[in-house]
């Protein structure tokens, strides 16, 4: 298509025609997105970054098939990538809502919760905090909440390896066709093509800009002009807090007396910390004595920023009532305002400098070469010459799994494999990656091939011996659970099965020695009658097992917890099932759009 239009535009249609062209690029620059969109999903106009996404998927991916004695199925792995899709987008869509409501974190709280998990946004926490103010039990929920959390079931089980009967398991002939028949997709050659290409990256610009101080002074005075918040720190202060919830406002009253007692102790001289410890309700502070670290006065809600910023260091005041309940605040520092020098900035100053002028470089490359390729619509050395780039190769660049310094990029891939590159045209510019982009050209496409079944004998033999090894672990596990039904001793079962009969013990629902799918089974079980309940079930790494359910019993060496530690730790609970709900309301309400092709 290009080559054509090339050959067609001559003459003054050519003037017409490129002017128009260039008008485009003047005032639109060039679209990197001729291609597929490269976000994994959009929401309220936010992108989620595909590569992002593409990471979280290929590691959860890995783990499932670490754990899974069968390959993964095509469904599998696209319910994979659904949930991992799902998670992003459920989370972006609590943000937009949090934005919407108005929660601000400060930078520390912001670089906390960034160091502890890169995807999760700091804002959510005070969503969070919100829901768990707002959340309360009932005494007789609370009764059965301390009598579920307490309870133990006792349990004996068999894991049958599939590993063991895979390694009995021995295909014949008929076997391993009838196999690789129902599977020949799965043992075909890749398609693949030789690349040739051009990158331009910013990146490699950015390290090429220098800059001396001369210029970032005056670029500094040029951004205070414009900017001029943008170098002043705003005062902070240092607040720790004990926070009492009003769950229902008949309480208000009692609630507010019980916080003029906590404070008549707190400026009794107590231990402020220890007393946020053990009174205070957020739970996202209370475990570190009320301390909510440095903060500006817009972080704050309104009665409760009033208080702390007209309070003197170490004063103690309460107690403000705001829509969390009432709060007793204990003032631990001031940090003034202050203005940041052109020597505290330079760093920052540099890095941003360096930016703007690689972006300025990168805008004029991008055009040069745009320009080239469109000049030379076959010929990457010629357009690698005029825009002063290198010719680089990829062998063997699959269409499935990419390669190279390339990777998995899905637009690169589409665009490698697309008709006008096969043809041996160039590609327009892709978007490896933000600030990264290639011009391809493809020669030597080899397309899909069948591979002969005495070539992948090997392969066809291991993979039908691993699923022949979970169903015979399977059967032997269903088999097992209803002689035990009908009566034979769990001795005898599990010696025919050649096995060592492990004693019963009592279990907790968290008690991480015991297998996940073991603990839901036994715990969904209803309580046994005059007899053990017995069940076999599939582990997630292909094993199976035998499980004997006998009892039921209140763990009797848990310590005694307070009311008020019961009453936290089911509110917190509830929370969490509220927040689940308040994530599927703010994704209803989300304007969505998903594009999960750009994270295979």
């Amino acid at each position: 298509m290009l080559q054509s239009i090339h050959d067609k535009l001559k003459g003054w249609l050519a003037y017409v025609v490129l002017g128009a062209i260039g008008l485009v690029f003047v005032f639109w620059g060039i679209n990197w997105t001729l291609s597929a969109p490269t976000y994994a999903a959009k929401v309220n106009g936010s992108e989620i970054s595909s590569n992002e996404v593409r990471q979280t998927y290929q590691q959860q991916l890995a783990q499932m098939e670490r754990q899974s004695s069968v390959p993964l199925d095509e469904a599998m792995r696209n319910e994979i990538k659904r949930r991992v899709l799902d998670q992003y987008v459920n989370s972006e869509a609590l943000v937009t809502r949090a934005d919407d409501l108005g929660y601000r974190v400060s930078d520390r709280e912001l670089l906390a919760e960034m160091s502890k998990v890169p995807a999760f946004h700091a804002k959510l926490r005070q969503l969070d905090t919100a829901l768990n103010a707002s959340s309360f039990a009932t005494p007789t929920e609370l009764k059965e909440f301390r009598a579920l959390t307490r309870q133990q079931r006792e349990l004996a089980w068999l894991t049958l390896s599939a590993t063991k009967y895979a390694a009995s398991a021995t295909p014949d002939d008929a076997a391993i066709k009838g196999y690789y028949d129902a599977r020949k997709s799965d043992y075909m050659t890749p398609e693949t093509v030789n690349l040739r290409y051009v990158e331009l990256s910013l990146a490699q610009l950015e390290s090429k800009v220098s800059v001396d101080d001369a210029q970032l002074k005056a670029f500094y005075e040029e951004q205070k002009t414009k900017t001029p918040d943008r170098f002043s720190q705003a005062e902070q202060r240092r607040v720790r807090h004990i926070l009492l919830p009003v769950n229902d406002p008949k309480e208000d009253a009692a609630v507010k007396l019980k916080a003029e007692g906590i404070l008549k102790r707190a400026q009794g001289g107590e231990d402020f910390s220890k007393l946020a410890k053990e009174f205070s309700q957020d739970p996202g502070s209370a475990a570190q004595g009320g301390d909510l670290g440095w903060s500006e006065k817009k972080v704050f809600v309104g009665p409760f920023a009033d208080a702390a910023f007209s309070m003197k260091v170490d004063e103690i005041r309460g107690p403000v009532k705001t829509q969390f309940g009432y709060h007793i605040l204990k003032l631990d520092g001031i940090q003034p305002p202050a203005v940041k020098t052109f020597e505290q900035s330079k760093a920052e100053l540099e890095t941003e400098y360096k930016r703007n002028e690689a972006e300025r470089l990168f805008n004029n490359a991008q055009d040069q070469l745009a320009d080239a390729a469109l000049q030379n619509a076959t010929d990457i050395e010629s357009v690698a010459k005029k825009a002063g780039l290198t010719v680089q190769d990829i062998a063997n660049f699959n269409r499935n799994d990419g390669g190279g310094a390339l990777g998995k990029v899905p637009a690169v891939i589409d665009a490698a494999f697309s008709q006008d590159v096969l043809d041996g045209r160039l590609s327009p510019i892709v978007e490896v990656e933000k600030g990264r982009g290639v011009v391809l050209r493809a020669t030597d496409h080899q397309v899909p091939q069948q591979k002969p079944l005495e070539a992948v004998r090997t392969e066809v033999v291991a993979a039908w011996k691993k699923q022949r090894g979970v169903e015979l672990a399977a059967a032997a596990a269903a088999d097992a659970a209803k002689r035990l039904s009908a009566g034979e001793s769990w001795d005898a079962v599990a010696r025919s099965l050649g096995l060592t009969a492990q004693a019963p013990k009592f279990i907790a629902r968290s008690d991480q020695d015991v297998p996940m799918e073991i603990r839901t089974t036994a715990f969904r079980a209803p309580k046994p009658a005059q007899k053990s309940i017995y069940e076999n079930l599939s582990l997630a790494n292909g094993d199976a097992a035998v499980l004997a359910f006998s009892a039921v019993r209140e763990d009797p060496n848990t310590a005694i917890v307070k009311d008020v530690d019961i009453r936290r730790q089911f509110a917190a609970q509830i929370a969490s099932s509220e927040a689940q709900s308040y994530a599927a309301a703010a994704r209803a309400d989300a304007k969505v759009t998903l594009n999960p092709k750009a994270i295979d």
